[in-house]
């Protein structure tokens, strides 16, 4: 079994940073409606460019910055999972990260 998870170790590790973009676009993708729903409510009192504006610096300052600051910490932190779960602790992650996103889709 030590065998396999190792395999599996082997063949994820190399891809790490690959990984934790993955990890953070889709943690993105499935809060995002939700977060942009809560912008929509601050702004809607606003002038249309404004609420523009908020979009715009949302999606391009809000999203793009949590992208490249929090990727190279969950990069770095993965690669303090030992080897022998490292491959199965990212297996799992996405797992819980597909049934996160059915349950969320279910409820919008």
């Amino acid at each position: 079994m030590m065998d396999l998870l190792y395999t599996l170790t082997g063949w994820i590790r190399p891809y790490n940073s690959q990984v934790a973009l993955a990890l953070v676009a889709t943690l993105l993708v499935i809060f995002g409606d939700r977060i942009n729903g809560s912008v929509r409510r601050l702004v809607r009192r606003y002038w249309v460019v404004v609420r523009v504006a908020a979009f715009i610096a949302l999606c391009t300052f809000g999203y793009g910055a949590l992208t490249v600051w929090i990727v190279p910490i969950l990069a770095r932190g993965l690669l303090h999972i030992p080897g022998q779960w490292y491959g199965l602790t990212i297996t799992v992650g996405f797992i819980v990260l597909g049934v996160m996103a059915e349950r969320f889709q279910k409820g919008n």
